[in-house]
């Protein structure tokens, strides 16, 4: 029985920092698994810190098997990284110092792509005003949505997708609060789900939320707005037992999967940067210096 990394389920932390690194040419690989150890004993209570895994690092780390970086065809930014950080907190100080030891223990080894800090915003909703992640199963279905099965590759671990949104609030906010909701499929102050009658063809809850051959296309969302007055959006991110799941959703949303429709909430925000990683078990995490 393969132990989760932690973090992924707890909620509780409001304060979150994510870091995307590339790997440069001619590191030496000794060297680039003591730093993945000493970024494993990080990890506390108080600070959990999640590594996942590009393709490019993935092969040079466990040969049992492979994956493609991320790509859409062209239609979405594709910004495929090495090695993925994320550090929880639930005090803005703490997350600053482990921050600061993530930065130290990588040192020259890893080129930074993306370090950006996050917050929990107010009842944990997008800075649109909606709730997010209301879609999350529970229980032992949010297990069997986030973790890879036996027998498949990678069992245990979990497929990890990133996105950094950039949202355009102004535009989004001159709507109306129903044509708001028609955007999202769902009610603004209380979260509630359109029935199949009222939800437009176009929403993205009716666009994302949905089966294929009779499978739910669940995952498990931990997503956080970023940013200030100036640039400001969500850090997509979610952890799912099938890579191909984020594909088909991916398809659907920018209509290019079954039908031509495309997701609404593409009008209000845009993805500047996309990767997907995978995510392995603490017992993988726990041999990497041998």
């Amino acid at each position: 029985m393969s132990t989760p990394q932690t973090g992924i389920f707890d909620r509780s932390y409001q304060h979150h920092l994510f870091f995307e690194f590339c790997l440069g040419s001619g590191q030496e690989m000794q060297a680039v698994r003591a730093a993945l150890h000493q970024l494993n004993s990080l990890k506390s209570e108080k600070t959990p810190v999640l590594m996942a895994f590009g393709p490019a690092l993935w092969e040079q780390l466990d040969t049992r098997f492979s994956f493609p970086p991320f790509s859409l065809e062209g239609h979405v930014p594709a910004t495929q990284g090495d090695l993925w950080v994320w550090v929880q907190a639930k005090e803005r100080g703490d997350l600053f110092d482990t921050g600061m030891q993530v930065r130290d223990t990588v040192g020259e080894l890893l080129s930074t792509q993306l370090e950006l800090n996050s917050f929990v915003y107010h009842d944990m909703r997008d800075l649109t005003g909606f709730v997010d992640g209301i879609g999350n199963p529970t229980g032992e279905k949010a297990e069997e949505a986030a973790f890879i099965a036996e027998p498949h590759p990678g069992a245990g671990g979990s497929w990890v997708l990133t996105q950094k949104w950039v949202h355009d609030l102004k535009k989004f906010n001159q709507l109306p609060v129903n044509e708001q909701e028609n955007v999202f499929g769902r009610t603004k102050e209380d979260a509630v789900e359109f029935d199949e009658e009222r939800m437009p063809a176009n929403a993205h809850v009716g666009r994302t939320d949905v089966d294929r051959d009779g499978v739910p296309q669940k995952m498990w969302r931990r997503s956080v707005p970023y940013g200030d007055s100036s640039e400001h959006g969500l850090y997509f991110l979610a952890f799912c037992c099938e890579l191909d799941r984020y594909d088909y959703l991916l398809r659907r949303m920018y209509g290019i999967a079954d039908d031509t429709v495309k997701d609404r909430l593409l009008d209000y925000t845009r993805p500047v940067m996309g990767s997907w990683w995978y995510a392995p078990d603490q017992e993988w995490l726990d041999k990497i210096s041998e």
